[in-house]
């Protein structure tokens, strides 16, 4: 459906008015539909700095990759989209269309079999999960008049048993991509564990917690093989303070998270609560999206930390 003008500009004031507004998501598809694919993924970027666990705005970005001929960052945006919400149909059906279009058979028939069942009307998803069965197999593709492969028969499975609570800790990625960081020692080790580990996830090079005077508390940041945390802790420890006086003066409140990006690298920076921060890199050549992700993780883990007796002194 077209947006009205009226629409677009109350979107547009919201998003003015407000950074935090999630009316980002529908001006984006609406630059997007306008064929503005430039101005909406700047949107979506700076809505997901805000948004990192937004699963529409992961989706929506791995769409305008792919619209702009990047599988590989759409892939990323979706499979994100898919760790959040397993059940979201858009980002499951367009990793099946990928997988099925790059020739990763096996993988498309997973995916679309699952999208298939949740809208039997989708022509495009029943003719490529019919080839993509056929091809997994070794046989040809189905023709037109070729019938779906009759369902195996199979047991009925357990009713699930309720979950159980999650354990302490965070989890980013799934699977040998990603890097789950669960229960470790109290306090500060528990912090420089889960910095470090975060700092080893898909495409990252570091993440740092900075204390009110720009020195290094815990992780790493590992650039050419070296540690180079208190370095760059150097150069950007001053950010913090200037963005708060530059939002002081501005009137806009507290600062929420500021974006670096230069040719290699893509760094984030969150305040911790006590006066400090938290840096996390990646590489520039992962998705901003991911990124994000990953920072978010990190800044939960500085708030637990300073949330503890003694934490942060």
């Amino acid at each position: 459906m077209t947006a009205t003008p009226q629409q677009v500009r109350e979107w547009s004031d919201q998003v003015a008015a407000d950074p935090r507004s999630r009316a980002f998501l529908p001006l984006a598809e609406h630059y997007r539909e306008a064929g503005r694919a430039d101005a909406a993924v700047r949107l979506v970027l700076r809505g997901l700095e805000r948004h990192p666990h937004d699963v529409e705005a992961h989706y929506l970005l791995g769409c305008l990759y792919r619209d702009g001929g990047d599988p590989v960052r759409a892939f990323d945006e979706w499979d994100f989209a898919l760790a959040l919400a397993p059940e979201h149909r858009g980002a499951r059906r367009e990793i099946g269309l990928l997988c099925h279009a790059r020739g990763d058979w096996t993988a498309a028939v997973r995916h679309l079999e699952r999208a298939r069942e949740d809208d039997v009307m989708d022509d495009e998803v029943r003719r490529a999960l019919d080839q993509a069965w056929a091809r997994s197999r070794g046989g040809a593709p189905a023709g037109p008049g070729a019938s779906r492969r009759p369902a195996p028969v199979t047991a009925a499975a357990p009713p699930a048993s309720p979950a159980a609570p999650p354990p302490v800790g965070i989890t980013v990625g799934e699977g040998p991509d990603g890097v789950t960081v669960g229960e470790g020692p109290d306090g500060f080790d528990a912090l420089h564990a889960e910095l470090r580990r975060l700092a080893a996830a898909r495409g990252m090079v570091g993440a740092v917690m900075l204390d009110a005077q720009g020195y290094v508390l815990a992780g790493a940041m590992q650039v050419a093989g070296r540690d180079r945390g208190p370095e760059i802790a150097a150069v950007l420890s001053p950010a913090s303070s200037e963005a708060e006086r530059t939002l002081k003066y501005l009137g806009l409140g507290g600062w929420q998270g500021i974006l670096v990006e230069t040719p290699q690298h893509v760094v984030r920076l969150s305040p911790s609560g006590d006066g400090g921060m938290v840096a996390v890199a990646g590489r520039r050549d992962v998705p901003t999206g991911w990124v994000l992700r990953v920072a978010a993780r990190a800044a939960e883990a500085a708030r637990r930390f300073l949330e503890m007796p003694g934490g942060g002194r």
